[in-house]
C-alpha cells in the first residue's frame, strides 16, 4: 500500500462528513438569528448614522450659501444687527444649536490683481475691506487673509470684491461613536461671492470707496 494511498483512506471519513454536511437543509432558525441580527443591527445603524452626518453636512452648506446669496443681493449699507439677523437665518435652516456662528469678510486685491484670464495669483497681496464675526468670533486681518485664505480666493480684477462668509455648526451623531465610528464633529463652510448688483457691500461706518 502507497502513502497516497493510506492519506486517501485516512482522510476519507472527513471528506464523507464534509460532502453530508454540504448536502444536508436541515437548519435551525433561532441559532440563525443570533448570528446574523447582530450584523443586520449594525448595518441598520451604521447606515442611517452615514446618511445622516452627508444630510446635516449638505444642508449646512446649502445654508452658507443661502446667507451668500442674500448678502450679494444687497444694495444698501448693512450692520451688526444684518449680520446677526443672517445668523439667526442661519440657525433657522440648520437647526443649529447656539455655538454656532457667522463671519461676513470683504476683500480686494491691492497688488498684482488679475488683468487677464491667464494670469497667475503668485504675487498678487489681498486686503480686508472690513470684517465682522458673530459670537465673539475676531474679525480677519489683511496678515491672516494672505496666510489662511489666499489659495481659496479665486482671482480677483483690480476694483472687484468678494464676499467671503464663513459658517460652523457643531454636529452630534445619532447614535453611539463606538458603534459606527462617527463622532462629533464641527463642519465649517466657506463661500465666496461676488457682489451681483452693487459694486461692493458695504458696513456701516466704514467707507466704501474703490481702490
Amino acid at each position: 500500500m502507497t502513502i497516497s494511498h493510506m492519506i486517501r483512506r485516512a482522510l476519507a471519513p472527513v471528506s464523507a462528513a464534509a460532502r453530508r454536511f454540504g448536502r444536508d437543509e436541515r437548519a435551525s432558525m433561532s441559532v440563525e438569528a443570533v448570528l446574523v441580527a447582530p450584523m443586520l443591527f449594525w448595518a441598520f445603524l451604521a447606515t442611517y448614522a452615514y446618511f445622516d452626518v452627508y444630510r446635516v453636512k449638505n444642508l449646512a452648506l446649502k445654508a452658507n450659501y443661502a446667507v451668500s446669496d442674500l448678502l450679494s443681493r444687497e444694495l444698501n449699507t448693512i450692520d451688526m444687527d444684518y449680520i446677526t439677523g443672517a445668523r439667526n437665518l442661519y440657525r433657522y435652516l440648520t437647526r443649529a444649536d447656539d455655538t454656532s456662528w457667522i463671519r461676513v469678510t470683504v476683500v480686494h486685491c491691492s497688488l498684482n490683481c488679475a488683468v487677464s484670464p491667464d494670469a497667475t495669483d503668485e504675487d498678487r497681496e489681498l486686503s480686508v475691506d472690513w470684517s465682522r464675526g458673530t459670537d465673539d468670533q475676531p474679525a480677519i486681518s489683511d496678515e491672516n487673509l494672505m496666510i489662511y485664505y489666499d489659495d481659496i480666493i479665486p482671482m480677483i480684477a483690480s476694483g472687484e470684491r468678494v464676499i467671503i462668509v464663513e459658517t460652523t455648526m457643531d454636529y452630534q451623531p445619532v447614535f453611539a461613536p463606538e458603534l459606527t465610528g462617527i463622532g462629533d464633529q464641527t463642519f465649517r463652510d466657506v463661500v465666496m461671492t461676488r457682489p451681483r448688483f452693487a459694486p461692493q457691500l458695504c458696513f456701516d461706518g466704514i467707507g466704501c470707496g474703490a481702490s
